[in-house]
């Protein structure tokens, strides 16, 4: 009798337990979507709180968007400027399964122009897994004139010589001062991020980041543009 009412005793714990962590999980996420909502209409973006199927699909094009399981979008911000279409979400994914299982949280900035008429590649930082990734075949497109470069990133393209080309000197060295960041492009547009989420009052100058990236291919372009002539 006392074995089986000291079975239920821990069921009902930890019934209770799950259910904390539940509704902690949900209050700070409606938190942090309230918090957003409040910069988005500090800096002017259009706000979405749910999930963005729409957006969704069309994120297929970039290489973070393929990966893992239960993919979600949400905390949509988003803007029309004279050189780009704007959008920053946040964008969760979840990986291996059972006690292995890890979800994986973004704060992506997607930039869309139809300037931006950029080689298709993927910017990561250079990590244990990359370089033994490399170690064993996995493309890394390296620069020897410029070591730091190659040491703090992995470079992937389809093209490889079209990617050469586009990341001339100055964009390499624009690049390594910038270490941790990550981006991938696709025909028209290209993706922004680092690391985990950033908190809300982080947003504006993770845009402002976006924005100067956009500057430097633009001015990258417009260099092509020039010897052509």
């Amino acid at each position: 009798m006392e074995h089986a009412f000291l079975l239920v005793a821990i069921f009902c714990a930890f019934v209770l337990f799950m259910g904390a962590i539940i509704w902690l999980g949900s209050h700070f996420d409606k938190k942090r979507t309230e918090a957003l909502r409040a910069v988005a209409t500090d800096i002017g973006l259009q706000f979405l709180a749910t999930k963005d199927e729409e957006l969704l699909a069309k994120m297929n094009a970039f290489p973070l968007f393929n990966k893992g399981r239960s993919r979600k979008i949400k905390n949509v911000m988003t803007t029309e400027t004279d050189i780009a279409r704007l959008t920053i979400f946040d964008y969760q994914y979840t990986t291996s399964s059972g006690k292995n299982s890890h979800t994986h949280h973004h704060t992506v900035v997607s930039m869309e122009s139809d300037a931006l008429s950029l080689p298709h590649f993927s910017l990561s930082p250079e990590g244990f897994f990359q370089r033994v990734g490399a170690a064993i075949g996995m493309q890394d497109i390296d620069f020897e004139d410029h070591p730091e470069f190659s040491s703090s990133f992995v470079l992937k393209a389809d093209n490889e010589q079209s990617v050469r080309m586009f990341f001339d000197a100055e964009v390499l060295k624009f690049l390594a001062q910038r270490k941790g960041i990550c981006v991938e492009s696709a025909p028209g547009a290209f993706i922004y991020f680092r690391g985990a989420r950033r908190k809300p009052e982080q947003v504006h100058e993770f845009m402002n980041e976006a924005f100067t990236i956009y500057s430097a291919f633009a001015e990258r372009l417009s260099r092509t543009t020039s010897s052509s002539n």
